[in-house]
């Protein structure tokens, strides 16, 4: 199963300036394991999810659709202080599947002939990515959205891991990239940088002249009625949601600045909202025929030691029933996977509240990880 990692998530590796107050929450007793559920669950499934539980997650969510048939799925905890239990109405940070409605949001625009996907960065962005070999003249819209424009990854940068806090423009993410030589020839090679989809979201603004964000609530968020999702300016949340954990530094929910996954990983949204969104965009309710082909279509990769095969802004994996549309996403504290048929009809959306990096590497949970995959999206 393919990892996602924003912005945020590499940014909270230094982040002891801001965090060590919260060292201690880590010693705080954690509330027994609470668990509910609603409607008729896949085989497996509820020992499945309370594995993970008992692997060290402290709350996992997990959302899944037959044909017209929804159920949930909750244990654990969203509240380490308080022994609040894991609700699936309540908000996370879902990362990198905003790259998704950026992808979207860029193709609709180009269903609308106010952009192509082969028009270079240079074409609408002139000048800004002119440094130390890269060439914004080589590099599509395209190459953007599939990961194929050579670009480093910003988020690595000092700067970004010991600044957590701090609101960070695009422009700035961008210009960390371009410090570095480009790792290909734009086309040539395939690397997934966050740096693509700042660029996206930059491009957006400049076709429509409107903020990015609007876009998305104009195009996808408001139709579909996602009244959960949002891509906050500030730390907090606009409700109820599930507190993250980063290792020793406790609960880091409302430490890190989501500017600085923006368009590429900034967005908070809950599992229904993000299940609703996908049905609709695999299903073709927010493109045109010729966009969607575009949409999926697709080039095998290896990411991080997986195989996939990603398209524009969505991959497709193969589960023991079938292929499985989607994207994951990765935050300091939040862990998302999404599943969708390519007729709508099976979902799995499986969220969890803790990043620990000896848990993280460990095979044995990524196994318990792919039975709660294959038990919520095959059943």
């Amino acid at each position: 199963m393919a990892r996602r990692a924003t912005a945020g998530l590499l940014a909270a590796a230094v982040v002891t300036a801001v965090c060590a107050p919260l060292a201690n929450a880590a010693d705080r007793p954690t509330s027994p394991k609470a668990s509910t559920a609603d409607g008729r669950q896949p085989k497996g499934l509820r020992t499945a999810v309370d594995r993970l539980v008992a692997d060290g997650q402290p709350g996992v969510i997990v959302t899944t659709r037959r044909g017209n048939e929804v159920a949930h799925l909750a244990a654990g905890v969203a509240d380490q202080e308080t022994g609040a239990p894991m609700d699936p109405r309540d908000q996370i940070r879902i990362a990198s599947i905003t790259k998704t409605f950026t992808a979207t949001v860029l193709l609709q625009l180009v269903a609308e002939r106010k952009l192509s996907l082969d028009d270079t960065v240079d074409h609408w962005l002139p000048g800004v990515v002119r440094a130390n070999g890269n060439d914004g003249r080589r590099i599509t819209v395209r190459n953007l959205l599939q990961h194929t424009s050579g670009l480093n990854e910003y988020a690595l940068d000092p700067r970004i891991q010991t600044q957590p806090a701090r609101v960070w423009q695009p422009r700035e993410l961008v210009d960390m990239a371009l410090e570095k030589k480009p790792l290909f020839e734009p086309g040539k090679g395939w690397s997934y940088a966050n740096t693509n989809y700042i660029l996206a979201g930059m491009i957006i603004e400049k076709v429509t002249g409107h903020r990015v964000e609007s876009e998305i609530g104009r195009r996808i968020i408001r139709p579909l009625g996602l009244k959960h999702t949002s891509m906050p300016r500030g730390t907090g949340f606009s409700g109820p949601y599930v507190h993250g954990y980063y290792g020793s530094y406790g609960d880091v929910s409302t430490v890190i600045s989501p500017s600085s996954g923006w368009t590429s990983g900034g967005m908070i949204s809950t599992v229904d909202d993000v299940a609703t969104f996908h049905r609709a965009l695999f299903t073709g309710r927010l493109l045109p025929r010729a966009q969607q082909r575009e949409l999926t279509t697709t080039r095998a990769v290896i990411d991080d030691g997986t195989p996939e095969d990603y398209g524009l802004g969505v991959y497709r994996v193969r589960l023991r029933c079938g292929s499985a549309w989607g994207h994951d996403g990765g935050w300091p504290g939040y862990r998302t996977w999404a599943y969708t048929s390519k007729d709508g009809r099976r979902q799995a959306i499986i969220s969890y509240n803790q990043t620990d990096e000896k848990l993280q590497a460990d095979p044995a949970f990524h196994a318990d990880l792919k039975k709660v995959a294959e038990a919520a999206f095959c059943g």
